[in-house]
């Protein structure tokens, strides 16, 4: 997703600015996209048809499955790059990647693919059989690492690359119509149609994610875009389930409108799903963006010096505790399907401090936090990466473990040690 500092700061009418970070830049995005249909690129070679190994019992709702799940890792700007899983910068995805990641104490892994340009033309919107294996391996590498997986629709939507972006809420005019929605669902619904068909004979251990951050800029939407993505919502739970294999049990995964926590709450309907207990909503969070993905900011905390006072723990709290009133306690299972906080050297335990709070506030409330990851090393804003790509070691230790210690640790939000800093 394109994302220019002034579009994520919007002034409301009480003056409070309200950040709505959304999915995160590419390191270099192309100034034009390639054609439909692209090959693999050169450094990743074409791969044969697999076989899935034994598929994983259905024995849990997503609710039992999401309390054994306490963290989960991005394996971002990889499969979500739109010409190639190389075309940002990250090498190819290997076995090994997954096996340090598993090492590491992660439970689940989010796979980001977007499918545009391996795509044909309609009415059928033919997959490149060579994409669609590659990113079977990558399900595979997951799986046989232990752990569980997701994969999406991802930069096909609200992004803005030429060439790219089909699922969109308005046509080429900017306005609603009934024509460009029906388009967008035939589409939709193809490729889900030949993704579910794939994947049919995968078994828990794999699960579905409708789409990404779906939206037409950051200010307050028209309802009428709510209505759009809880059709697309119900067109994927209702084909999922109508196709074949182990599909009819598949635990789904559902986002609100741009995956933004107050957004969902004030339009996202759960679909009707005919298999009970198998639906999973997600949000995203990375407040106050100017810290969390800019690097503008660089502290975090309201003891800290130099922050602007809002989205601190307060603000956490808050939203958190939202979702918890209106979806965990009515039984709706969720995930953070990405947060996180890049790296600023000199600086680096605000984000600990801020890394092991927001993990510690959302596993706290039941919701399974899956960090973004993409690869980006070094320091500023969207230098997210955990793992080398290429040598596949932890990159930031301590910084993992305050994580898994707030995911898998029995302690009090307030018992976060504070940044030493501001604990001076």
């Amino acid at each position: 997703m394109k994302l220019d500092v002034a579009r994520a700061l919007l002034a409301l009418g009480s003056g409070t600015l309200l950040l709505l970070a959304g999915c995160l830049t590419p390191p270099a995005p192309p100034a034009t996209a390639a054609p439909a249909a692209a090959q693999p690129a050169p450094d990743v070679p074409a791969v044969a048809d697999t076989k899935p190994q034994p598929a994983r019992d259905f024995k849990r709702t997503s609710a039992e499955l999401l309390a054994e799940l306490k963290l989960g890792w991005n394996l971002g700007n990889s499969f979500d790059a739109p010409e190639s899983e190389t075309a940002w910068g990250n090498p190819a995805v290997t076995p090994e990647l997954l096996r340090a990641v598993a090492k590491s104490g992660f439970d689940l892994v989010r796979i980001p693919v977007t499918w545009s340009l391996h795509t044909g033309p309609a009415p059928d919107f033919k997959i490149d059989p060579n994409w669609l294996g590659r990113v079977s391996e990558a399900v595979n590498y997951v799986r046989d690492a232990g752990m569980y997986a997701i994969i999406n629709v991802h930069h096909d939507g609200a992004d803005g690359f030429k060439q790219v972006e089909w699922l969109s809420l308005n046509d080429a005019t900017g306005a609603v119509t009934d024509a460009n929605n029906q388009a967008v669902r035939a589409r939709f619904v193809a490729v889900w149609g030949q993704i579910a068909k794939r994947f049919a004979d995968y078994g828990e251990e794999l699960l579905f994610e409708s789409m990404n951050e779906i939206h037409d800029g950051y200010g307050p939407p028209d309802p009428k875009y709510f209505a759009i993505i809880n059709g697309l919502n119900q067109a994927f739970v209702d084909l999922v389930r109508a196709s074949a294999g182990n599909n009819a049990q598949r635990h789904l995964v559902v986002p609100g409108y741009n995956t933004n926590i107050d957004h969902t709450i004030a339009g996202f309907q759960l679909p009707k799903d005919p298999t009970p207990g198998r639906l999973i909503l997600s949000a995203h969070y990375y407040d106050p963006y100017l810290f969390a993905l800019q690097a503008q900011k660089h502290t975090w905390g309201k003891a800290s010096p130099g922050n602007d006072g809002w989205g601190q723990e307060d603000f956490v709290v808050t939203q958190f505790d939202k979702l918890k009133t209106h979806y965990l306690d009515k039984g709706i299972p969720m995930i953070l399907g990405e947060y996180g906080a890049c790296q600023q050297q000199g600086f680096e335990d605000y984000r600990r401090y801020y890394m092991e709070y927001v993990t510690k506030a959302a596993v706290d409330r039941g919701i399974v936090p899956v960090y973004w990851d993409n690869g980006g090393e070094g320091s500023g804003g969207e230098k997210f990466a955990l793992f080398s790509r290429s040598s596949y070691a932890p990159l930031h230790p301590k910084l993992l473990e305050a994580m898994l210690r707030a995911a898998k640790s029995s302690y009090s939000l307030t018992d976060v040690a504070l940044p030493v800093a501001a604990a001076k």
